[in-house]
């Protein structure tokens, strides 16, 4: 399969851990070359990243979709990994949902404040909506096995904002010490955002 997006994408970096943990080879098209952004343009009406083109033609153009694909077809190797991507784990997706409001939030702020736009109005409705996602999932946030759909996206989210400087760890303990687990269990090394 051919697994398109960038090195920074935290939502690409999910398929990359997940892909590794299932032994699915992939052939990774950075979408930040000419070549790269040119066959990604082909592809992906939707203008955003991860795709993945399976060798059959089918195209998956979105995160969980994709991990929902693996998790179908390769649900023992990622069992085996210590994950659990159960589609029918409703309290865990509704965990990731949040997660992935909080990263989308600072995703679009990150973005619009380096294009110059001030941070009032809709940019800073975007901090206040991180921040609110983030006091909730502090409270309730630990790192354990198996990994489910909001510690991976969680765990590749924290990544992301500290990489992009977009939020301070220390204000949230329990995310600060989930960072620290998920770091040391090794589950993303390699995968880091740059």
């Amino acid at each position: 399969m051919k697994l398109y997006g960038t090195t920074t994408s935290p939502y690409v970096r999910k398929i990359r851990i997940l892909a590794r943990a299932a032994a699915v080879p992939f052939e990774f098209v950075d979408t930040r070359t000419e070549a790269g952004g040119a066959a990604y343009a082909r592809i992906a009406p939707a203008g955003k990243v991860p795709v993945v083109e399976l060798p059959d033609g089918r195209v998956l153009p979105d995160s969980d979709l994709i991990a929902s694909f693996l998790w179908t077809n390769h649900v023992d190797a990622l069992r085996k990994a210590g994950f659990s991507l159960a589609p029918d784990a409703w309290e865990d997706r509704a965990r990731q949902i949040v997660v992935e409001t909080a990263l989308d939030s600072a995703i679009n702020r990150f973005y619009l404040r380096k294009d110059g736009v001030a941070d009032a109005g809709y940019v800073a409705k975007q901090q206040a909506r991180v921040e609110t996602c983030l006091v909730w999932l502090d409270r309730q946030a630990s790192f354990g096995t198996p990994i489910g759909h909001a510690t991976l996206s969680l765990g590749c989210a924290l990544d992301w904002m500290v990489f992009r400087e977009v939020v301070d760890l220390a204000a949230y303990s329990n995310l600060s010490a989930l960072r620290t687990a998920w770091t040391a269990s090794g589950v993303g090394k390699g995968t880091e955002p740059g």
